[in-house]
């Protein structure tokens, strides 16, 4: 039997985050392991909690996004999922700079929610479909977001460890996965930052380091 994906679910509405861990425990290999209802309280149930991914609100007390950032920071953190009510594009871009692997709106059904976590959950980003157009809409804009910006927090720490020559393998015993995850991260980044192979990868971070 597989290992159960470990959540943290953080919203300020009591009912509201009562009814999103009751439609994950739809799923048996889903468990909510906490909850909570401000970003300072998130970023203490990631510290006191081993989970794999954490729900979090964009417009709760302690700013969703700000706590993102912190989250995101932390050893060992979990990926991250924004489930909120805003569908703006700035909150959406905000989200995944600050570290989010996807977001998803509010009033989602129980099957795509759980669908959101568990993509999310082995490595791949998630979006409700109605956003993607604005995204890209914002995206094709003339000012355009920094693709390292769009690295999750995992991705970004092994490509600072393949920028120190690290090899996948080296990186595996680092980070405490096995090499074909390595891999696996590599070739979402290689896809993010437009390169072809991972010394491409290597060098683009050390010239936009050098800016």
């Amino acid at each position: 039997m597989n290992a159960s994906v470990r959540v943290i679910v953080v919203d300020d509405h009591p009912l509201f985050r009562a009814g999103v861990s009751q439609s994950l425990a739809l799923d048996p290999a889903i468990t909510v392991v906490a909850e909570g209802s401000s970003g300072g309280e998130a970023l203490d149930l990631v510290k006191r909690h081993e989970a794999d991914v954490i729900l979090l609100d964009i417009t709760m007390q302690g700013n969703g996004i700000e706590a993102a950032a912190a989250i995101s920071a932390t050893a060992s953190a979990p990926r991250i999922l924004m489930l909120t009510g805003s569908d703006d594009s700035d909150d959406v871009l905000g989200a995944i700079e600050a570290g989010a692997a996807g977001y998803v709106l509010k009033g989602v059904s129980a099957n795509d929610l759980i669908a959101a976590v568990k993509n999310v959950s082995a490595g791949q980003s998630f979006m409700s479909p109605s956003l993607s157009l604005a995204l890209l809409a914002k995206l094709s804009g003339d000012t355009k977001p920094d693709p390292l910006a769009l690295l999750t927090d995992q991705e970004r720490r092994i490509l600072d460890l393949v920028a120190e020559g690290l090899s996948n393998r080296q990186i595996g015993d680092r980070l405490g996965v096995l090499e074909k995850t390595i891999k696996y991260h590599m070739t979402h980044v290689m896809k993010k930052l437009a390169v072809p192979n991972r010394v491409s990868a290597a060098l683009y971070l050390r010239d936009a380091m050098a800016r």
